[in-house]
């Protein structure tokens, strides 16, 4: 984990503890020496917040693609959609292709039902670094429509592209109570 540009929440509480014992100290003292420490601490805790907002880590950036495929999928955009993802990619262990996820028949089912599709609960806590350019998040995700909810567990794995940037080379959705069953997304791809 990049903590520079993804720092853990422990950093932000570590820093926030030594704000508030230093501002304590400042205010107690009120002598140039408590002051300075004070101003290091909040000039150490400002930079570390702009880092953070600066940068962005391989897991920011993959929970940022999957958000601009939800927003794709919800408006029914194929071309937003395979924006983020690699030239060849894995659904559920079958290879695929952009392309053929482009032209899927995934997409005029999403526009007859007119489903409404929604992502959340990326947590730090369900990704894993493969490799430095490798990331594989968690996430939940449903689709709505039709008067149906289908509500999934998914993986996204992102590989670091040619171009700097990351994209999901592979994607799995399975039973979110019973994770060893898999769920097929209709005509997904």
């Amino acid at each position: 984990m990049n903590i520079v540009a993804d720092p853990p929440q422990w950093v932000y509480l570590l820093l926030a503890g030594l704000l508030v014992v230093t501002g304590a100290l400042a205010a107690q003292k009120q002598d140039r020496r408590a002051a300075l420490a004070f101003g290091l601490s909040f000039l150490l805790m400002l930079l570390v917040f702009v880092l953070d907002k600066a940068l962005e880590s391989p897991r920011e950036e993959a929970t940022r693609r999957v958000y601009m495929m939800q927003i794709a999928a919800d408006t029914k955009n194929p071309d937003l959609f395979v924006e983020h993802v690699a030239d060849r990619l894995e659904v559920q262990g079958k290879p695929t292709t952009r392309e053929d996820l482009r032209k899927s028949m995934f997409w005029p089912l999403l526009k007859s039902f007119d489903v409404r599709v929604a992502v959340w609960g990326f947590s730090r806590d369900d990704v894993k670094e493969i490799d430095e350019n490798t990331v594989e998040i968690g996430f939940m995700a449903k689709g709505e429509g039709g008067g149906k909810q289908i509500p999934v567990y998914c993986r996204g794995t992102f590989r670091k592209q040619p171009d700097g940037s990351y994209k999901m080379v592979a994607f799995k959705a399975v039973d979110p109570i019973n994770r060893n069953n898999p769920v097929e997304i209709p005509n997904f791809p």
